[in-house]
């Protein structure tokens, strides 16, 4: 068993996995570094119900990977980490387990940066900043930026526009025909840029409250069940939901020219980017796009404004086109030439 978690830790080089506890609050969380050549790991806390330990450090391992390309391929000084706790019950959210992990946190001594995610809001991390300073991505309120989603959003914005004038040769996205997949805090303000630029959409979300907030606030949007999503014939596919939605199947069947989307590790697998290449469908990484969130964070926490985070998510847009070109010139699936850049940077640190 050591040797298989050893195994698992190494595979992917993480430099530390960190396995915490709390008696008094509950607390059982898993902070992952993966790699800090570039600077401090940058994260979120991700706070939830997980079926099990393993599928916890799954999600771990693969999301503080993710964080560390997407903080090079971003530009920023700052390598990639992410923590996970694990909930029996919402109601284990408590202060005194907020103040556990912060304390798990602090005695890492700023190896590690603690960020919002799924199930940790701005409230929960004025909370543990009453702990450590090593806690970034509060509200305007408490002496952050605000809103990381709105820089999020932006930048798969930009990331789509890019996409379709590589893809389709246009700059106007008006009567573009984009499907996307979930309107949470992310999404619903990628629905508000596309809404605005004048393309045609269609939604979908397991949420219908979500899809009523939608439907009133943006005229002609059409909504689609989940089971007839993938059918859709359309320009744009945006997943802004769960991870690992495009499979092998999935990437067979697609009918659109472009994928691109605010979810974190779009792909299930290097195997369905290969078949999208192959099939002339251009996918847009997920980290270079989602990246404004992590770029506004990481300025909070360097003491840049809103106005330097916003610049710096304005060039999502050449990012993305230079991954592009590196694709067709090599010959490679573009989630291979993103890694490519961003490692060009992280290589030239060590």
């Amino acid at each position: 068993m050591i040797s298989t978690l050893f195994e698992r830790i190494s595979e992917r080089q993480h430099e530390q996995v960190i396995f915490c506890t709390d008696k008094a609050s509950g607390l059982r969380a898993i902070i992952a570094i993966h790699n800090s050549a570039l600077g401090p790991a940058l994260g979120g806390c991700r706070i939830k119900a997980y079926t099990s330990e393993d599928e916890a450090l799954k999600d771990v391992l693969l999301l503080s990977e993710a964080m560390t390309y997407k903080s090079a391929a971003a530009g920023l000084d700052l390598g990639g980490g992410k923590s996970v706790v694990m909930l029996d019950h919402p109601s284990q959210k408590t202060p005194a387990l907020l103040h556990a992990l912060a304390r798990r946190i602090h005695s890492l001594k700023g190896s590690y940066i603690g960020a919002g995610d799924i199930g940790s809001n701005t409230h929960d991390l004025a909370l543990m900043r009453q702990i450590t300073p090593w806690v970034t991505g509060l509200a305007r309120e408490d002496g952050g930026l605000g809103d990381s989603s709105i820089l999020t959003a932006l930048g798969v914005f930009r990331g789509i526009q890019a996409a379709v004038k590589e893809k389709l040769r246009t700059e106007d996205l008006k009567g573009i025909r984009v499907a996307m997949q979930g309107a949470g805090k992310v999404g619903l303000r990628v629905l508000e840029h596309l809404h605005q630029a004048g393309c045609r959409i269609w939604l979908t979300d397991v949420s219908p409250e979500t899809l009523r907030e939608a439907q009133s606030r943006f005229s002609g949007i059409q909504m689609i069940a989940p089971d007839a999503f993938w059918d859709l014939q359309v320009d744009v596919i945006s997943p802004n939901a769960i991870g690992g939605v495009i499979t092998q199947p999935i990437a067979q069947k697609v009918k659109a020219s472009v994928i691109a989307g605010g979810a974190n590790n779009i792909l299930a697998d290097a195997e369905s980017g290969q078949i999208l290449m192959e099939r002339g469908i251009l996918y847009a990484p997920d980290f270079v796009i989602n990246c404004g969130g992590v770029i506004m964070v990481g300025c909070e926490f360097s003491k840049k404004t809103f106005e330097d985070a916003r610049l710096q998510t304005e060039a999502v847009y050449d990012r993305i086109t230079a991954v592009f070109h590196e694709a067709k010139a090599e010959g490679i699936p573009t989630e291979e030439a993103a890694k490519r850049l961003a490692l060009k940077r992280i290589t030239a640190k060590l």
